[in-house]
């Protein structure tokens, strides 16, 4: 590769990374958090609740209880997700009848041992918002907006591979502490991008096709399939479920006997327990779930309850080469098939990223601080956009999760309020940012304000419920406890890292003739 390809790769790096920084810092560093999403709503929620102890109800027992006492639609279907070890409640989706513009569902978590109806799933809404900010920005559109920020990742990715890969081996663990700090942050980027690579070229192929499929759905209808969306979906295995109904009632649906039966035959209960059609004799009953310890093995068995007769069945016997390979895919990208230690991998690994970017964003504006001529202008908008999508949203969420945890239960709306915390907070760090004349000391602020706002949590969390606590260790479930040690280290983490911003923000570093603000020099 002459100089000539290599400088036209490195520039296009360095405006693709700028240009899509922002929404891709918020994208990985609420995807890492979102590794842990079932255990933070358990942190979230178990405190406010004692933890039953005993025999669990029968499935049909439970299907009873969340149709109880709601307007349910039962030509529609009413759907169950079972409880885990990180989540000890029935997750229900009940179908109601509605008016055209009202909700059409209502969802709660159900006791397993009582049926007693524990909350709504919405009350508890922190971990599921991060997720959504994860997956689609919490905006209308999102996915796609998400999707061509992850292709942007790619080439990026692709570009960056290129200009490094002559360097590879030989300067792959290189790191000059003795140099600048353009060389450290450098060294520092390459090393991080290359450790870094599986998970990041993994992350991104995965991304882009959960979030543009429906791109490519289009165009095989239109082109492959000349506009029979039917029979592009029906060739990539997906059978909808629409059984008539019959204005009858069933007889004794065997209902747990089918569930035990698909426990017993890919030994491990179904995730999901799905009926259309409650309480008519034309009630079809589906069972969705993933043999034990496999990275492939998902099935899907539909029965007619009213003589058990498979309907369809999808598992290992009869596999659909696209949906084992979007579910492989899906596994790979939430980490789901090695235990809880290959989530912490993939966790710092995501934080690696992180770094990724916010080196790279450091690098940019060193190099055009230095040029004779640069843009004043340019330099600030992109030193204030950095620091407010990295400590901003790192601020924000601190103040999301403290508003999750003192926020009473029964507050209407108490969702709602979270969020707006988030929003507010997040608008605010950016005003901070923009009058704030050093601009390391404002990162620095923000950075241990949200470790103090970290730690307080855990104190809030000792001060209220000290009881309930000990109780649910003692009862062997360790998720709660085991949040707030996170939280801990990773406010140690923050209150370092603001600590040395604010020595080195201390510094006097060169002005420009721009009257642009010191910040923007990289010492």
């Amino acid at each position: 590769m002459n100089k000539k390809f290599l400088k036209r790769q490195t520039d296009a790096h360095s405006w693709l990374g700028l240009i899509i920084s922002g929404l891709l810092f918020v994208v990985f560093f609420a995807g890492a958090i979102s590794l842990f999403r079932t255990q933070l709503t358990q942190w979230s929620m178990q405190p406010h609740f004692e933890l039953s102890q005993g025999q669990r109800l029968p499935l049909s027992q439970i299907m009873a209880i969340a149709i109880k006492d709601q307007p349910f639609e039962p030509s529609e279907h009413l759907t169950l997700r079972s409880p885990e070890p990180h989540m000890p409640y029935y997750l229900a989706y009940v179908d109601i009848e509605h008016q055209a513009g009202e909700a059409d569902m209502v969802a709660f978590y159900i006791d397993p041992v009582t049926g007693q109806k524990v909350a709504k799933i919405g009350d508890f809404f922190f971990a599921d918002f991060i997720y959504k900010l994860h997956l689609d920005l919490n905006l209308p559109g999102g996915e796609y907006v998400v999707g061509l920020v992850t292709l942007g990742f790619f080439f990026a990715l692709v570009s960056g591979i290129l200009i490094y890969v002559r360097k590879l081996l030989s300067s792959f663990f290189k790191y000059r502490t003795e140099q600048g700090s353009r060389s450290k942050l450098l060294d520092l980027h390459n090393m991080v991008g290359v450790m870094s690579l599986p998970l990041t070229l993994m992350y991104a192929i995965t991304g882009l096709i959960f979030n543009l499929v429906i791109i490519y759905q289009i165009a095989f209808a239109v082109v492959l399939y000349q506009g029979d969306q039917q029979a592009l979906l029906d060739d990539a295995g997906y059978k909808a479920i629409s059984p008539t109904w019959q204005s009858e009632p069933w007889q004794a649906p065997s209902i747990d006997v089918l569930h035990q039966q698909v426990s017993e035959k890919y030994g491990a209960e179904p995730w999901v327990a799905r009926i259309h059609n409650y309480g008519d004799a034309s009630a079809v009953v589906q069972f969705i779930g993933a043999t034990p310890h496999s990275l492939t093995d998902k099935y899907d068995i539909a029965y007619r309850l009213q003589d058990n007769r498979i309907l369809y069945v999808k598992d290992q016997a009869k596999p659909n080469t696209l949906v084992t390979g979007l579910y492989v895919m899906s596994t790979l990208h939430f980490g789901n098939y090695g235990g809880f230690d290959l989530r912490f991998i993939y966790f710092f690994l995501a934080l690696g990223v992180c770094a990724l970017i916010v080196t790279g964003n450091l690098l940019w504006l060193d190099k055009r601080s230095r040029q004779r001529v640069y843009s004043a202008t340019n330099l600030t908008v992109a030193t204030n956009l950095t620091l407010w999508s990295t400590g901003g949203l790192v601020f924000a969420t601190a103040v999301a999760l403290v508003s999750e945890r003192i926020l009473p239960i029964t507050l209407i709306n108490r969702a709602d309020y979270m969020v707006d915390s988030f929003i507010v907070s997040w608008v605010l760090s950016g005003g901070l940012i923009l009058i704030g004349q050093n601009k390391k000391r404002c990162l620095a602020w923000l950075l241990q304000g949200a470790a103090g706002l970290l730690l307080a949590v855990v104190a809030i969390d000792w001060l209220i419920f000290y009881d309930q606590l000990v109780q649910l260790w003692r009862q062997g479930v360790t998720t709660v406890i085991a949040i707030e040690i996170g939280l801990v280290v990773v406010a140690l983490i923050l209150l370092v890292s603001g600590k040395q911003l604010r020595l080195t923000g201390e510094k006097v570093p060169v002005q420009h003739s721009t009257g642009l603000a010191p910040s923007v020099t990289v010492s």
